[in-house]
């Protein structure tokens, strides 16, 4: 049991950010666009 919990509660952050660099292509958003997709523009 304790080993599905870790699993569970594995760092995602990277899946997470390559996720994300796919959406964004395949809308095809300029980086301005991605910037404030992301809150910093």
């Amino acid at each position: 049991m304790r080993k599905n919990r870790e699993k569970a509660s594995a760092d995602t952050s990277a899946i997470e950010k390559q996720i994300d660099e796919l959406v964004y292509k395949l809308y095809d958003l300029t980086p301005k666009e991605i910037a404030i997709v992301e809150g910093k523009g």
